[in-house]
């Protein structure tokens, strides 16, 4: 599947991708969210395009390094989480109902539900009950149409994050190993 520009026959591989062209090169409007680089003028639609820059034409990588693995991350937060989880350098919380031990609070959170037996929360659309209220509240997305994951490249818009993955894979190879 290809989307051609109609003024200038340009192709594109997702149809909001041709609208961006069409709406910044065309109508010159200006683009929202740009990503100023640091070191030269230039300006990125997302900010994995601007890291990809960087990476290429700067030599600058500014992901955060965990000194334990070497792992990369773009969030101060996820790096935090890893070298809880996976290196254990965070205080060691246990289950009060059973031997399980974890170093964050989400992961005990998480386990909790498996102590859990009824299912509290029911969906308003079909038959569907859930353990976790966040779990029915994802469930009904799917039925109102709430799309919340959206696509950085081109601005298209998914209820799962596992769509956004696909979509990322399929339309923007390039980009999606980065984010």
């Amino acid at each position: 599947d290809s989307y051609k520009c109609t003024q200038c026959d340009k192709f594109y591989k997702c149809r909001k991708a041709v609208k961006s062209h069409f709406r910044i090169v065309h109508l010159k409007q200006k683009r929202v969210n740009t990503f100023p680089c640091t070191q030269c003028p230039k300006t990125f639609i997302s900010l994995t395009r601007l890291k990809t820059h960087k990476l290429d034409e700067h030599d600058i990588d500014d992901r955060l390094k965990c000194n334990a693995c070497d792992k990369m991350f773009n969030l101060k937060r996820a790096l935090l989480k890893h070298m809880n989880v996976y290196h254990m350098m965070g205080e060691r919380i246990t289950c009060s109902m059973c031997d399980y031990e974890c170093y964050d609070k989400e992961s005990l959170r998480k386990h909790l539900f498996k102590h859990k037996k009824s299912k509290d929360y029911h969906c308003q659309f079909c038959k569907k009950s859930f353990l976790r209220k966040s779990n029915l509240q994802f469930h009904e997305r799917i039925h109102t149409g709430d799309k919340r994951k959206v696509c950085a490249e081109c601005g298209q818009a998914f209820v799962q994050k596992a769509s956004l993955n696909y979509h990322m894979a399929k339309y923007h190879p390039e980009f999606w190993r980065l984010t």
